[in-house]
């Protein structure tokens, strides 16, 4: 193409041109028009209606920038092409398709581009952002990306089916919990399962309710077999244990899609479910009618109260890119607090910037406000700081689908996270 400066009408045209395959297969990052445009290839993990939403600030960001083009591409669900492309060489110019546990093992692995020089430029300081997400993204003196969204975990539920019940209030405590989930089970005269009261998952989160630990930065230990978090998956196991492996595998084989009106909460198949605040959204789309409200995950003796786990999908810049200078203003423009405010608002996630959050329309909800108040509590977790996180989650993923089957202990499958775990990160730190 020549280097000519080419009209309005025929960058659009030539950007639709490019199509969603060629997004994610051909299109070079960063192909470049002329020396005053850019057009930007931009890969998400965003979709359903959130992409929609997104896709109105992103056709904003194209009228107010007459040099700049974005076109935005859904990975969702294919997460593994942005590591294959950025490991090829032939990167998005901008992706958020990467989870917060995931920014350091790439970015230790040379494939991002840091933001220290951007943002110093900019005035960014992190004196707007909450200091626990601002300093999530900082690894070896660098910055390596900006949040636009954030979330936190939490236990959704309906109180009208809690009455029925026999509850006059959620639960506060493990016990509390299991007593209450025992009398929502639905179980027919052949043992199948009609409606769960919960069925725990994500150690990660249910590890540190247990007051348990999963890295000590200070040693560079992996602490997966800590006793508390052997505790927790012992207590998540025994819901498979007395409602059958086979029983459980059944019924939830029959669960519809999440993000639809078949969420098997919605239907009213699940008691409890481990949500975050984007849940309040779903329901109001799914389920109108539907009465729920959320509490902070119930804890034992000894466990930490009010405690949650944050995260959320970074937005990055590949290493190698042809124009950083316009992904970085793409970020730098989502990152202002309207357009923050605005994308986060219409999908329910938290703003990672304190004012943003703190609108009146966010905290107007007080399931909302319960999610900003868990993240901005003592007991908030990011994720370990380490370049093999991706293979740690997985391994924790297979130790506790391992031990709900019945096929190890937990502290069999736990020590063999530790061990396994350190070894990779031995390796990784060399």
């Amino acid at each position: 193409m020549s280097e000519r400066k080419v009209s309005r009408r025929d960058f659009l045209r030539a950007s639709m041109a490019a199509g969603t395959a060629a997004a994610i297969s051909a299109m070079p990052a960063g192909l470049t028009y002329a020396q005053e445009q850019a057009f930007l290839n931009y890969w998400t993990g965003w979709s359903g209606f959130e992409i929609d939403v997104l896709q109105v600030l992103v056709d904003q960001f194209n009228e107010e920038h007459e040099n700049i083009y974005v076109n935005m591409t859904t990975v969702f669900g294919q997460y593994e092409k942005v590591l294959t492309a950025i490991a090829g060489g032939n990167p998005p110019d901008v992706v958020s398709a990467v989870w917060l546990r995931q920014l350091v093992q790439i970015a230790s692995q040379g494939a991002l581009t840091p933001l220290t020089a951007y943002a110093e430029a900019a005035g960014i300081d992190g004196s707007e952002y909450f200091p626990q997400l601002w300093n999530n993204w900082w690894y070896n003196g660098e910055l390596w990306g900006l949040m636009c969204t954030s979330s936190s975990n939490m236990l959704a539920f309906s109180p009208p089916v809690l009455e029925e019940a026999g509850f006059s209030e959620p639960p506060t405590s493990i016990e509390e919990l299991d007593a209450v989930a025992q009398a929502l089970e639905i179980i027919d005269s052949d043992g199948n399962i009609e409606r769960v009261g919960y069925l725990p998952d994500r150690l990660r989160w249910w590890g540190l309710v247990f007051g348990g630990s999963f890295y000590d930065e200070d040693s560079q230990t992996i602490t997966a077999n800590d006793p508390a978090n052997v505790a927790a998956l012992e207590w998540m196991a025994s819901y498979w244990s007395r409602l059958g492996p086979e029983k459980v595998a059944a019924f939830t084989s029959g669960f519809g899609n999440y993000i639809s009106t078949q969420n098997p909460f919605f239907v009213g198949k699940e008691g409890f479910k481990r949500v975050g605040e984007w849940f309040i959204q779903f329901q109001q789309r799914f389920a109108p009618d539907l009465e729920m409200d959320m509490i902070a995950a119930p804890y034992p003796d000894g466990g930490r109260p009010n405690c949650t786990t944050f995260g959320g999908s970074v937005f990055t810049i590949p290493t190698g890119v042809i124009n950083p200078d316009a992904s970085w203003e793409f970020i730098r423009w989502l990152s202002e607090d309207e357009h923050m405010g605005e994308f986060c608002f219409n999908v329910q996630n938290i703003p990672p910037k304190v004012a943003a959050a703190n609108a009146e329309r966010f905290v107007s909800d007080h399931r909302f406000k319960l999610s900003l108040d868990l993240l901005n509590g003592p007991n908030a977790f990011g994720p370990p700081k380490i370049p093999v996180n991706d293979f740690y989650n997985s391994r924790l993923s297979e130790a506790e689908t391992s031990v709900k089957a019945g096929v190890l202990s937990a502290q069999e499958a736990l020590d063999r996270v530790t061990e396994e775990v350190q070894r990779e990160l031995d390796m990784a730190m060399m």
